[in-house]
């Protein structure tokens, strides 16, 4: 009788990180910005940190759009001081500078967490730390939905310019309200399908089980991982050192 080897998961080649490292990564991130967002140091390299790891994850135009507003605004956080603007524009340019540099980091981080994290590997990362299933299953869904979305979004549109639709054309910007509707129309009819087809194969999965569950996916913690570590412990470091504690 043949007799056949045993399935192995295949190795992530290249920078890797573990779920739990990123999802933990993103919430002392937005703790520090919280505790330091005074510190234009910490939010640039924050800020350089959710760059490289979207350039990592090849998502280079989403690195270049918030990186190019996120270099606009320390532009203009440096140089406000040159010019004078009228009131109402000058409060309205420091609040969108304020919200960049306080946000940005965060947004490119949790874009990063979703987009580069596969349902399957935060389940087995979640379930190797005993989480409960009453967050797994719910976030696991969360998880799915907003890549699945962007996905029916960008078909939406396809089919939209097949049928002459788009903002390129007049009759677009004659009425726009007529665009908007038959884009979020079909988007909320989509939302409520998406979201039924998601929990029901999240259970398929086995998640509503009593047995407990097994999985083909290995996640570990690696070298990256303790580069990420070593960089957290360093902001911790240079956050106290600016704050005047040391």
């Amino acid at each position: 009788m043949e007799e056949y080897e045993a399935y192995k998961p295949n190795k992530p080649k290249g920078f890797y990180l573990d779920p739990r490292t990123k999802i933990l990564f993103m919430i002392f991130i937005t703790t520090i910005m919280s505790v330091g967002y005074k510190d234009i140091l910490i939010s640039l390299i924050s800020a350089i940190m959710a760059i490289a790891l979207l350039l990592s994850n090849k998502q280079v135009k989403i690195a270049l759009i918030y990186g190019g507003l996120f270099a606009l605004a320390v532009m203009a956080h440096f140089t406000k001081d040159m010019y004078t603007l009228p009131t109402l524009i000058n409060t309205i340019s420091v609040l969108l500078n304020a919200l960049i540099l306080r946000l940005f980091p965060i947004f490119m981080l949790g874009y990063y967490v979703v987009m580069s994290t596969k349902t399957s590997e935060f389940i087995a990362a979640m379930v190797r730390r005993k989480i409960p299933n009453a967050f797994i299953i719910p976030t696991a869904v969360a998880f799915r939905f907003i890549p699945t979305l962007q996905e029916e979004h960008n078909s939406i549109k396809t089919a939209m310019k097949m049928r002459g639709i788009s903002f390129k054309n007049k009759r677009a910007w004659k009425n726009p309200s007529l665009y908007l509707e038959y884009v979020t129309v079909p988007l909320i009819v989509s939302i409520a399908k998406i979201g039924d087809e998601l929990s029901a194969a999240a259970i398929s999965r086995g998640l509503g089980g009593l047995r407990k569950r097994t999985s083909v996916v290995k996640v570990s913690f690696t070298k990256y991982d303790l580069f990420i570590l070593c960089i957290s412990i360093a902001l911790i470091g240079l956050l106290l050192y600016r704050r005047g504690y040391y």
